[in-house]
């Protein structure tokens, strides 16, 4: 009896090892972003669909910039869906944030990162654009920024979460990478809820910020992320002139 245990637990032990090189194998996009990647256990899988969630003053814009920013430095081209600001004040925004990110421009000029404001909320038109540009500029990151303005213009959850599902289920079929920014109503973390956007999408990375005496501090966590291994820990973040740095394996507090 006891040698059958022992060869049980070895089959087992041997297919966990398995499953786990499988899933270390994957194909992953490297974020870029400092420390993000570790955290991700080596960046998120090829053709998911992530969400950044938090509340205002949480870094979401810079996340995502950084994002095409380091796809077009790897020679990835991205794109920037923006649903709010124009494509001139995102670029100023982050030239401010980001002043050592020097081939910005150079990277717009090339087309390497596009900024692009639809005329309409609508899903149809967004999707129509990601698939233009992903066809006629072998574009392999994407931005959308936000569902939240998108989902203002559903006259129900239901509705919504429908399309967006179906959304998601036409880009899965295209080469390309998307985060997709979801506003929360505050940036502190047990004020968070669940909203639609964390059953449906493939990832889910929060961002808070939390407060500590007089001041407050930047976290994040990976809520999930479908189909791999990564961190659960809260970790801080800061927004950093050469970009983000995230402090893997430090506490917040």
């Amino acid at each position: 009896m006891i040698l059958i245990k022992t060869y049980i637990i070895k089959l087992i032990t041997e297919e966990n090892k398995s499953k786990k090189n499988k899933r270390d194998d994957m194909d992953r996009v490297k974020t870029g972003i400092a420390g993000l990647d570790e955290m991700l256990n080596g960046g998120i899988p090829k053709r998911r669909h992530v969400a950044l969630y938090g509340g205002p003053g949480c870094g979401k814009t810079s996340f995502c910039f950084e994002y095409l920013y380091r796809g077009a430095e790897q020679g990835e081209n991205g794109v920037y869906i923006t649903l709010e600001e124009t494509a001139d004040d995102i670029v100023e925004n982050m030239r401010n944030t980001f002043p050592l990110l020097k081939n910005t421009e150079k990277f717009i000029e090339e087309k390497k990162l596009e900024i692009i404001k639809p005329e309409k909320f609508e899903m149809e038109e967004i999707a129509g654009i990601l698939e233009d540009r992903i066809t006629s500029n072998d574009v392999h990151r994407a931005v959308i920024d936000s569902a939240t303005m998108i989902k203002m213009s559903f006259g129900s959850d239901i509705e919504y979460r429908q399309t967006l599902f179906e959304f998601l289920s036409l880009l899965r079929n295209l080469d390309c990478t998307t985060i997709t920014t979801v506003e929360a109503v505050s940036a502190v973390k047990t004020e968070m809820r669940f909203d639609i956007e964390h059953f449906v999408m493939d990832g889910i990375i929060n961002l808070y910020n939390l407060d500590r005496e007089d001041r407050r501090i930047r976290a994040l966590e990976i809520f999930k992320m479908r189909g791999t291994d990564h961190s659960r820990e809260l970790v801080p973040f800061k927004v950093t002139p050469s970009g983000i740095k995230v402090y893997v394996g430090e506490k917040v507090f």
